[in-house]
């Protein structure tokens, strides 16, 4: 008897919740305008959030897939409680010494690695990663096909045999088809032959979000031997480990920092060049928690992820509380309706189903929209982060946390939007809905609706203010004078894949003088190139995220020295890249191996070591082979940015004759003619590829472009912030129109009375934009702290602005009033036109 109880109270509320949909559908057919606007408000917010947040997520919170990740850790050198750099030598004193972890892995990715495949004649790029013989140990990971490296493949040349590859299963898929018989199979890495002996699972794309490599090759064999023993020379791109069974993360440190600091101790030379010599206690090793892998992706795209999340999740709750708002509107104009329901027979609680069901379902088809939003957005905003490299491969797939994300973001939108106007209804006297066909005044109702106005201006000004401190951030970068002229400048990053002399030999004459002939002919067939200005190649580049800074001495005053950046150049680099000239003579085709060796220095270093006059100094290079084969200055160009426009301080540049040098190019820089930029890009690969198959293209971009992309991380948020601010007004505008008009109708009466008293439409008017000037003022006198912090919250990324800026402020304040103004101006109008007669006879 029980169970037929429950199955019929069970059956009646499942027959009550139907009956309670089909009413709210039949509510939302019957007014389309506004749930057009509370589905799509509510849509982009969802849609938004979850987006962010699968990016979010895909970065910062996705865990390898590996058995047991969360006993992972990163091994993060410092050094004065500073992040450092381990060498190889330490890495190993470490892995051979350790106790605490089942195993030590260093990691050394290789975005560019030159690999010819057994079936091509021509090198191509391919992703790589050097690893040491635990890597694949330590991440507990099983292979598809045939087997994984070890640490018998980590042993030098003459150990364990030829060299050993791993590849992944996109490379098995996209390369050989997925043929079985790959394992056995080689390929060659610059010089060294390596045969394949297994192919990595497809469910492990590697150890770092957004970094997916191609091939897996041993660290030792494939590491020049002076790499490998400096202490001096860093090349690691992380450490991994696991921690052993019931070891704690401060156990694995205590015992790690001991070795290290004893490792340093043993070893005399020291690890550092600076002046105040390092002690073996201001080292120590710092573990994190590895489940993510490495961090590099993390540290470097961390701070915006995590103001775009913020900013998406004001937004949602600034589209919940519009919604809400104008649930609650509708709400109070249904009361008499409502309170007929109540006369007849239904409860309070009924009630109170029936309008947070309205709302709910409201904010699920928002939901099932927002979710078809986010699909598409989260491959946009994957692509704005992650313009500059193109070796950059981040999953964005739907996994649990996006789905409780979005999930839980509809249901704070549900609770907001839904719950609270339907909350607040069920507490207004029902007999109020029935006196005067319900237009007597629900004051308490109309003060929820202005505060909840306030809040979303409130939050409005929040994103307004950050769009704006941006904005000004971005207008003072592109106002600085770069000092070159960026403009159809096309630039290619090359690298010269040659085989190098062996570590620890010197080039021989004829090798040099091989490259040079070679660099001069790339020169030349690129100047020959027709709508080219001028074509030159470099060591290092402009904007090309090379800095090399090398100790510059004045070979007549050895007293007088420091370090500078330096750079070797063909003739036309300044005429190429745009640089002035301010004393003296350029480079030309008369600077070569065997006449005097020539450089010329900027402005600043003039000043800095020479007082302006550094014409005629010889300067020298401080490391061997170099000391005795001075430069002498017969140029100065003016000061120019190097590698952002950020750079506050210029440093001392020194550009010297490639053709006097022995260093392989890495930039080749083409001034075009205007529009002609792709067809020299594309006759530019083809010279260097049939000059040389040694000189392989990695990127081509615009000069503007690299000079642009400096600003990306600012333009980035500022287009997050200013859209979202803009959804954000126009959310605001929408809830403080719908607010007044139902006052102005709730109001209808008295507006009658007082133009019958004598009011003026004018003071009508007047009346309903107070009423908005004083909603928007509160919005802002409550938004301004809240705005001032989000300034300090900037202030890393903030340029020639400060956090608390009065004219942004103010400009951001008005900018709030005038859209309340405008959106106050219809139901002041509506107001001001009423008929006092009419008024009074419908009431």
């Amino acid at each position: 008897m029980q169970d037929l109880n429950r199955d019929q109270r069970c059956l009646r509320f499942l027959d009550a919740l139907l009956q309670d949909l089909r009413i709210a559908l039949r509510v939302l057919r019957h007014s389309p305008t506004f749930a057009a606007i509370a589905i799509c408000s509510l849509a982009l917010g969802i849609g938004a959030s979850t987006a962010a947040f699968s990016l979010f997520n895909a970065v910062m919170l996705r865990p390898l897939s590996v058995p047991k990740a969360d006993d992972l850790v990163l091994v993060q050198p410092l050094r004065r409680a500073d992040r450092f750099v381990l060498f190889n030598p330490l890495f190993e004193a470490l892995r051979d010494r350790q106790h605490t972890l089942t195993g030590l892995a260093a990691i050394a990715d290789q975005p560019y690695l030159p690999v010819t495949f057994d079936d091509a004649r021509l090198p191509s790029y391919v992703r790589g990663t050097l690893v040491s013989g635990d890597y694949f140990p330590v991440l507990g990971i099983s292979p598809s096909l045939g087997r994984l490296l070890g640490p018998t493949d980590d042993e030098l040349p003459g150990g364990s045999g030829p060299c050993s590859a791993v590849i992944s299963d996109n490379l098995w898929r996209r390369r050989y088809e997925q043929d079985a018989d790959v394992v056995g199979r080689t390929l060659r890495v610059r010089e060294s032959v390596c045969t394949i002996v297994g192919v990595a699972p497809a469910s492990f794309p590697g150890h770092e979000g957004g970094y997916r490599p191609d091939v897996w090759l041993p660290l030792r064999p494939l590491t020049d031997r002076s790499a490998l023993e400096s202490r001096r020379m860093a090349f690691f791109s992380g450490i991994l480990g696991r921690l052993a069974p019931g070891v704690t993360i401060t156990q694995a440190e205590t015992e790690l920092t001991s070795l290290y600091q004893r490792a340093i101790a043993e070893q005399p030379a020291p690890v550092s060049t600076n002046q105040a010599p390092d002690r073996p206690g201001d080292f120590a090793i710092h573990l994190a928690p590895g489940a993510q892998g490495l961090d590099n992706l993390r540290e470097m795209f961390g701070m915006p992820l995590i103001i775009a999340m913020i900013v998406v999740g004001i937004v949602l709750l600034i589209a919940a509380v519009n919604i809400a708002n104008l649930l609650l509107a509708r709400g109070l104009s249904r009361m008499p309706e409502l309170a007929t329901r109540a006369a007849l027979g239904a409860s309070r609680a009924r009630l109170l189903r029936q309008l947070a069901t309205e709302g709910t379902l409201t904010v699920v088809l928002g939901g099932v929209l927002g979710a078809a939003l986010a699909s598409w957005a989260a491959p946009a905003l994957r692509s704005w982060l992650f313009t500059r490299d193109p070796t950059l491969a981040l999953d964005t797939h739907v996994d649990q946390r996006v789905i409780f994300m979005a999930i839980a973001a509809t249901g704070l939108a549900a609770l907001v939007s839904g719950i609270l106007p339907a909350s607040r209804l069920s507490r207004v006297p029902l007999y109020a809905g029935m006196a005067a066909d319900g237009r007597t005044n629900v004051g308490s109702g109309q003060r929820l609706m202005r505060i909840l106005v306030g809040a979303q201006l409130a939050l409005s000004l929040l994103l307004t203010m950050t769009a704006g401190l941006l904005l000004q951030t971005i207008v003072h970068l592109t106002r600085i004078d770069p000092g070159f002229q960026p403009e159809h400048v096309v630039m290619l990053e090359i690298r010269d894949e040659a085989s190098a002399a062996k570590p620890g030999t010197a080039e021989t004459a004829e090798q040099k003088a091989q490259r040079a002939v070679i660099y001069a002919t790339v020169e030349a067939r690129l100047n020959a190139i027709r709508s080219v200005r001028a074509a030159s190649v470099s060591w290092l580049g402009l904007f090309s995220a090379n800095d090399r800074s090398l100790n510059v001495i004045d070979a007549d005053q050895p007293n007088n020295r420091g370090e500078a950046r330096v750079d070797f150049v063909s003739p036309r680099y300044f005429e190429t890249v745009g640089m002035q000239l301010v004393r003296g003579r350029g480079l030309s085709d008369r600077d070569r191996e065997g006449t005097e060796r020539i450089a010329v220095v900027n402005e600043a270093m003039a000043h800095m070591r020479f007082n302006g006059d550094a014409l005629g100094h010889r300067l020298t290079l401080d490391y061997a082979g170099e000391r005795d084969r001075p430069f002498t200055v017969v140029g100065i160009v003016r000061d120019a940015k190097y590698n952002s426009l950020r750079e506050t301080r210029t440093m001392p540049m020194m550009w010297a004759a490639l053709a006097q040098a022995s260093y392989r190019i890495s930039s080749v820089a083409l001034r075009t003619e205007p529009g002609a930029e792709a067809a020299v890009l594309r006759e530019a690969e083809a010279v260097l590829k049939g000059t040389n198959v040694d000189l392989m293209v990695r990127r081509t971009t615009m000069l503007a472009a690299e000079v642009e992309q400096t600003m990306a991380r600012e333009r980035l948020l500022m287009r997050i912030a200013s859209g979202f601010a803009a959804v954000a007004i126009l959310l605001a505008a929408i809830g403080l129109y719908g607010t007044l008009n139902y006052a102005v109708r709730r109001r209808t009466r008295e507006i009658g009375v007082r133009m019958v008293c004598g009011a003026a439409p004018t003071a009508v008017l007047r009346l309903v934009l107070r009423d908005a000037v004083i909603v928007a003022f509160v919005g802002i006198v409550v938004g301004a702290p809240l705005a001032i912090g989000v300034g300090f919250v900037l202030r890393p990324i903030l340029f020639g602005v400060a956090p608390v800026d009065p004219v942004t402020i103010i400009a951001c304040g008005a900018l709030m009033t005038i859209v309340a103004l405008l959106a106050a101006y219809l139901p002041a109008r509506r107001a001001a036109t009423v008929d006092p007669v009419t008024a009074l006879r419908w009431e």
